[in-house]
């Protein structure tokens, strides 16, 4: 449940990452959460369905704020994986959403009580 005595703008605005609200963005932490491993730059284009240009626009920023690691395999390939800094603020992003969620649907079963 969301937080008691927060305002629903107080609690967005300390617990969603304005970074994660990007739906491919959102998309490949999703993914790389999964598992301590690296996964193939490819295999993300593949499963989202999001081209290799952009998709490399979104993996740079998530690796500038700190979120993804990458590092460069056989034949050039591109790996990338989660850091603790990208599973914490995207757990917390999910939390949050979650949370908001539930309120919204609480209030709605109170209003029809």
């Amino acid at each position: 449940m969301a937080r008691p005595g927060k305002p629903l703008a107080q609690r967005w605005h300390e617990d969603v990452d304005r970074l994660l609200l990007d739906p491919a963005r959102l998309f490949v932490m999703g993914v790389l959460v999964t598992s301590p491993d690296y996964f193939q730059f490819g295999y993300l284009s593949e499963h989202s369905g999001i081209t290799r240009t952009v998709l490399a626009r979104h993996v740079r920023r998530l690796r500038f704020a700190g979120y993804v690691e990458t590092r460069r395999g056989a034949c050039n390939q591109l790996w990338i994986r989660t850091t603790s800094l990208g599973q914490q603020r995207f757990e917390r992003h999910v939390k949050a959403a979650h949370d908001t969620i539930t309120s919204a649907r609480d209030a709605g079963k109170s209003a029809r009580s």
